[in-house]
């Protein structure tokens, strides 16, 4: 019997680009576009000065909700996903929130996380979703 041959060890001459390898009607585009329109300025008051750089609230918020149409609520699933779903890496922008970070936004922001999902339901109803 003949079988596909596989290339399990054969390199990439080029990496690919994750958007690439994510089909054109997936709904996390949409999820990306929704959370890119929002507005952060609030964020950008409250991260402003000197100290470690934090993540953009936009990278977490997308994970929050993809996790959420994916039914997955749990802040270590959302930071597994980020280093190993494409998906998760193209909304993340290859960054890999730790699972704290991950909780700790949606405990100390809840009035913004809260409106986001209220914004999502809103676009699905006039979608006809």
């Amino acid at each position: 019997m003949t079988y596909i041959k596989s290339f399990k060890n054969q390199n990439w001459l080029l990496p690919p680009n994750l958007s690439d390898l994510i089909p054109e009607d997936h709904v996390c585009l949409l999820i990306e576009s929704f959370i890119d329109r929002q507005d952060f300025s609030s964020f950008d008051i409250k991260y402003c000065g000197a100290g470690h750089p934090a993540y953009h609230p936009r990278i977490i918020l997308k994970l929050l909700v993809m996790g959420v149409l994916d039914k997955v609520r749990s802040s270590r699933r959302l930071a597994r996903n980020a280093r190993e779903n494409i998906v998760y890496m193209y909304l993340s922008e290859k960054l890999c929130p730790n699972f704290r970070t991950i909780s700790d936004f949606r405990k100390n922001n809840p009035v913004i996380v809260k409106r986001a999902f209220q914004h999502t339901v809103t676009l699905a109803k006039s979608e006809g979703l």
